[in-house]
């Protein structure tokens, strides 16, 4: 299957669901984050400031998918029953990457504890390396924030980001902001589970044989099932392909796009890349997830989301030195 690494083209669509809009939001309310190591600091920055790290293109790039998606945010709410709650949060947890190469991460802890796709930041260690670790992402309303990479796994193609800035005025220096996250399921999902898929699509059209761009919104939102896992895959060796499979539509963007489980939300992988070969889709199980985390020392915790045990938070601080490739 290596010819198939992580291809992210999508031939012939499924029909897609209800279409959406979603990210990370701040909540009203600015509470303590319930990790059982210190807060972390996070920076607040005045809504329409030059945001850090960025070049004038890429601010503008960030500027207009923003003002999109907050002119869009009520209707894109709105299409969604009152009654379903634990999809709103789901949304409302999911995040896109600002840049031109689209991407897509879900946040898992108040705290603001995010999980991604390894590649999204490098195939390889050489191009991990050489990337930049802090991202801008934004929420189906538009709020943009800043997340850091501080773990790299590209044998389970997973990272964990840790969100450090968020644009916003409804708290100021000191403050420690609460987000919106999904809960882990607490199983792995039976073949035929449905699930909701949400993400990104990248902007340009690859069905196309001229150069133009697609009419997706900025956010997806389909349904699909879990197809089960590939036969004799090690399921934490997502290197080349997601060895979990699924029939959710997903197109270039979506690395990342978590699947949560329809009737609950509970994630139960992440998108990763497609099989030219046979078509279906695939992504990185929540068993991969799972051990991933638990390999930091980083648990679920019921409401609370996860818990990050004190002996390895100096490991998750903000600094290169720190930040760890596993191999």
């Amino acid at each position: 299957m290596s010819s198939n690494k992580r291809n992210l083209r999508s031939s012939t669509p499924a029909v897609r669901a209800s279409i959406i809009t979603s990210n990370v939001v701040c909540t009203s309310a600015i509470t303590p984050s319930s990790t059982s190591s210190p807060a972390e600091h996070v920076d607040w920055v005045m809504p329409g400031s030059k945001l850090p790290g960025l070049s004038v293109s890429q601010l503008k790039l960030l500027r207009q998918k923003q003002h999109k998606l907050s002119t869009t945010a009520t209707d894109t709410l709105s299409s969604f029953p009152p009654s379903s709650p634990h999809l709103i949060n789901a949304l409302s947890s999911t995040l896109i990457f600002a840049q031109h190469e689209a991407g897509t991460a879900v946040c898992i802890g108040p705290a603001g504890w995010v999980v991604t796709c390894a590649h999204c930041f490098g195939d390889t260690e050489e191009e991990y390396r050489a990337a930049n670790k802090r991202r801008w992402l934004l929420s189906y309303t538009g709020i943009a924030v800043q997340a850091e990479c501080r773990v790299w796994n590209p044998r389970c193609d997973l990272a964990l980001l840790k969100i450090v800035a968020l644009e916003s005025d409804a708290g100021k220096q000191g403050d420690v902001p609460s987000f919106s996250f999904v809960h882990l399921a607490a199983d792995a999902p039976a073949v035929k589970t449905p699930i909701i898929c949400i993400g990104q699509p990248g902007r340009d059209d690859l069905e196309s044989d001229t150069t133009r761009r697609t009419k997706y919104n900025l956010v997806e939102v389909s349904e699909g099932r879990i197809r089960g896992m590939v036969k004799g895959a090690d399921p934490h060796d997502n290197s080349e392909i997601g060895s979990l499979m699924h029939d959710a539509w997903t197109y270039w963007g979506h690395s990342g796009a978590p699947f949560l489980k329809e009737r609950d939300a509970a994630l139960v992988g992440l998108h990763s890349s497609w099989d030219e070969e046979t078509g279906m889709r695939h992504g990185v199980p929540l068993v991969a997830i799972q051990a991933f985390l638990e390999d930091l020392g980083i648990r679920a915790i019921g409401d609370s989301g996860m818990e990050v045990s004190m002996d390895v938070h100096g490991l998750l601080q903000s600094n290169e030195r720190k930040v760890t490739t596993i191999p």
